[in-house]
Parts: C-alpha cells; structure tokens; sequence
C-alpha cells in the first residue's frame, strides 16, 4: 500500500501534469493556426525570393535575433523564474525590464550597424537589417509581457498575440510577393506584424498586470543574479546563428538560402519543445529546494516525452526531406537543401533534450553559471567547425551548407554531454532506460512500413506520414509506454486542444 507521502507525491505529480498539459494545450491550440500560416509563408519565401534574396532575408532574420538577446539581457529566463517564485514582485519586474530594454535597443542599433559594415553586406542586406532593427524594439516589449504571463502559468494572452502577428505576416506577405516585391517588402510587413503582437499582448495585460513603467533600482541586483540568464541566452542564439553570417562571409548569397531554406523548416519543428519548454520551465523554478522528489520526476518525466517525441520526428524528417523542400521550396532552385535538411534531422533528438536539459539547470538546478560558460565553449567550438566544415564542404560539395549543418550537429552533441554532466545526479533518479528503448523499437517498427508505402506503392508523402504516426503511436501503446494517469492527461491535452482550436477559428 502507498504511504500518505507517496499519495501526496502522486497527487502532487498528477497536479503538475495537469498544469503542464494544460499550458500546453492552450499554446498548441494557438500553435495549430500559426503553424498553418508559417507553412503558407515557407511555400511563398522560397519560390518568389529565390535562393539570392531569400539568403539575404536568412541573413538579417539571424542578425536580428542577435541583438534580440542583446536588448533582453536573460529577461526570458529571469522574469518567468522571478514571477514564478513570487508573483508580487512581478509588475515591477516587468516594468523595469521594459525600460531596460528600450535603452538596450537604442544601443544595439549602432553595434549592429557597424558589424554589418565591417562585414562588407549589401546595401540591400543593410535595409533588411535596418526594418528588422525596428521589429525588435516591438518584440522587446511582447517577450516581457509573455515572459511574465509564462511566470504566472497564463500563456493564452502571448498565444493571441502570436496568432495576430503570424497570421498577418503570412497573408500579407503573401500579398506584397505577388505583387512584385522582394525581401524588403516582406520584412516590412514582418515588422508591421511585430507592432500587432505588441497590441495585443498589451491590451490582454491590463487584465492581470498593472505596469506602472517607473524603474526600481533594486533590479540591478536582479540584473547581476540575471547575468548567466544572459549570457548563457547570448551565447546560444550565436552558436545557433553564427552559421549564417559565417555562410555569407565564406560562401555566397545563394548557398545561404539554400541553408537557409532547409532551416527554416527546421525552426518549424522545433516548436514543438519549445511549446513545452514554456510551459514547464515555471514548474522547474517553483521546484527548485522541494525535497520529496517530484522535481526529479518530473525532469525524468520531461526527457522522456522528448525522447518520444524527438526520435520518430527525426526519421520521418530524415527520409522525407527530398519531397518536403520539393512541395515547399522546389527542387530546381533548392536540390542542395536536401542533405543540408537530413543532417539537421540528426541534430533533433538530442536538440529536443537540451531544451530540457537547459531548463532544468537555469529554472531548478541553479547551475546558471556553469551553463554560460558551456554556452560560451560552444561558441568557440561552432565557429570553430564552421570555419573548416564550411569552406570544405563548398570545395567538395558546392555547398558550404553541409559543413553548416554538421557544425551544429557537433556543437548540439557537446552541449547535451555536459549538460548531463552539470545535472545533479538525483535528477536522473527515475529515468528508465524503457524511456530510451521503446520509442526507439516503436521508431524502427514505424520505418518499415513507411520503406513499403514510398518503394511499392507510391503513396503521396503526407498521407505516408500520417500512416507513419499511426504506427508508432500504435506501437507505442501496445508497449505499454504510458500508464492510466498518462492517458487521462493525454486525452485532456487532446480535448483542451481541441477546444481552444475551435475558439481560435470561430
């Protein structure tokens, strides 16, 4: 029989899942709409930029979100933990934090200005870098308000925002590429989006904050605590994105779309534990001194749904990604996205685990220090790779690309070993090795059906996805992966889902 702690455990555990599950479906619900509107945008970018201008477009995105972290200074991680820990602190958090942010904007505009000067880009790319300059000054002020509404466990207002804005930008943008106009219309219009986000967000807020904008001196002892927040934030965007400034500077404008391309794919599925990671970084914060195990099962907990996820998502990316950019991009302009997509289906898995890792260690474990400096030796091992993989690769392939996307492999690998070195050891307490093993046999059984309908009959590819996610799913329960409370939360996720969809759409 259990003991009255272990039914308190249980309860406890059940109760978070419910949180987790609820968060979560009310941001996938958003998700779903969006989702639709980034597919649409990634049909039309491609084919109407073509691989010149739409590298051009990769460029300044990468750039812009640069400096994003430069204005944020580790607000997306310290404004959640902070609120989470104790909500009455949290207005003024968040209106010190906006003024910061504004000051930091006014800063990065000339440093930003300058790299890309020393760099030698187009004046096409300075105007692209420019516009997008601006968006940041609206997305700095979205980013708090969402940080503080993922602090207090709220996140249907961010995901209104982000529905407003991505559906905007996607029919819009739409809009000005048939009528003619290249990638500087477009970020245009990407920024016209940002300012609508901002809107809405703000006038959701006035619900459940009140920001009074007066500026608290005692947030710079926050802003010292904050700092590994930074720069831990800082460092990982650049090892993310160095790649396409490096692909600019060592290859040419059209390999950088061609890359370019195939991440932008990429970014689309890594939603997916993003999504999640909002949603239980709050729980990591609030759990950071409990001493009756639920923290550590819950990280147990949280690796294995990304394993879950993350292994069949890879196999299914890896083998469909030739008819995946030819339905998205085409194959004439983007063939050599193809290998470039494959290599980062690699990366997924242990992407999807370091998103967890990463959050365990800044929300609960508060190892936030020694996490920067993993950030920091990843920096230096990306640019490291890039700069012998990129130049090897365009000598050898013609596409610098490849080397890109192997850098990031390897940067990914080094950040996951130490980050299961950093972890307490009590963190991996209940983590099974099942948790490893039957998504693995479940992804395995999958592929071969998935082999016989692309070798024998033909099938359209979308359809053999999903036929593909009915088997593992299938596979997976005939494994018994998940027990009674799992399924019950599963289908309250489904449902909750549904509802929020059907709220979205009316």
């Amino acid at each position: 029989m259990l003991t009255i702690a272990q039914m308190n455990n249980q309860n406890k555990n059940i109760s978070i899942g419910q949180s987790v599950a609820q968060n979560v479906s009310v941001m996938f619900g958003a998700q779903v709409v969006t989702w639709g509107s980034s597919f649409l945008l990634l049909y039309f970018l491609p084919r109407y930029l073509g691989p010149e201008d739409f590298g051009r477009l990769y460029l300044a995105l990468s750039i812009k979100m640069i400096l994003g972290l430069l204005i944020d200074f580790g607000g997306n991680y310290l404004i959640p933990k902070e609120v989470a820990r104790s909500e009455s602190k949290g207005a003024q958090i968040l209106s010190s934090y906006i003024l910061i942010r504004i000051v930091l904007w006014i800063l990065s505009i000339g440093l930003i200005l300058l790299i890309s000067n020393l760099l030698g880009y187009s004046q096409h790319v300075h105007w692209l870098i420019l516009i997008l300059i601006i968006a940041k000054l609206w997305e700095g002020g979205t980013t708090a308000f969402s940080a503080y509404f993922q602090g207090i466990e709220k996140m249907k207002y961010p995901s209104m925002g982000t529905i407003v804005e991505r559906l905007f930008v996607a029919f819009a943008a739409v809009g000005v590429l048939l009528m003619g106009a290249d990638s500087i219309g477009v970020a245009i219009v990407m920024t016209v989006g940002a300012f609508l986000n901002l809107v809405v967000i703000y006038w959701f807020s006035r619900r459940v904050v009140r920001v009074n904008y007066t500026f608290d001196p005692k947030i710079f002892s926050l802003l010292r605590s904050g700092m590994p927040f930074f720069l831990f934030s800082l460092f990982s965007v650049i090892y993310y994105r160095i790649d396409a400034v490096m692909l600019a500077s060592l290859t040419t404008e059209e390999v950088t779309g061609w890359y370019g391309g195939a991440f932008r794919f990429f970014d689309i599925v890594m939603v997916l534990p993003l999504l999640y990671k909002t949603a239980i970084f709050p729980v990591f914060s609030k759990l950071w001194d409990n001493k009756e195990g639920i923290l550590e099962n819950t990280v147990g907990q949280s690796l294995r749904l990304m394993i879950i996820l993350g292994i069949p998502t890879a196999a299914v990316i890896f083998l469909f990604s030739e008819p995946i950019i030819h339905f998205f991009m085409g194959l004439e302009e983007y063939g050599p996205s193809v290998i470039v997509l494959q290599i980062f289906a690699l990366s997924i898995p242990i992407i999807f685990i370091d998103i967890i890792l990463g959050s365990a260690l800044m929300g609960a474990a508060n190892r936030q220090r020694a996490w920067a400096v993993i950030g920091l030796f990843a920096i230096f091992i990306n640019v490291s790779a890039n700069y012998i993989l990129i130049p090897h690769a365009q000598t050898i392939f013609a596409n610098g690309g490849i080397g890109a996307a192997i850098a990031t492999l390897i940067t990914e690998i080094f950040v996951m070993g130490f980050a299961f070195y950093l972890l307490p050891k009590g963190y991996l307490q209940t983590f099974k090795s099942s948790y490893i093993v039957k998504p693995a046999i479940a992804t395995a059984v999958m592929i071969i059906p998935v082999l016989s309908l692309l070798l024998f009959t033909g099938l359209y590819w979308m359809l053999t996805i999903i036929l593909a996610a009915v088997f593992y799913i299938s596979v997976l329960l005939l494994l018994k992966t998940f027990n009674h409370e799992e399924l019950n939360l599963i289908k309250s996720f489904i449902s909750t889902s549904q509802e929020k969809l059907n709220l979205y759409l009316r």
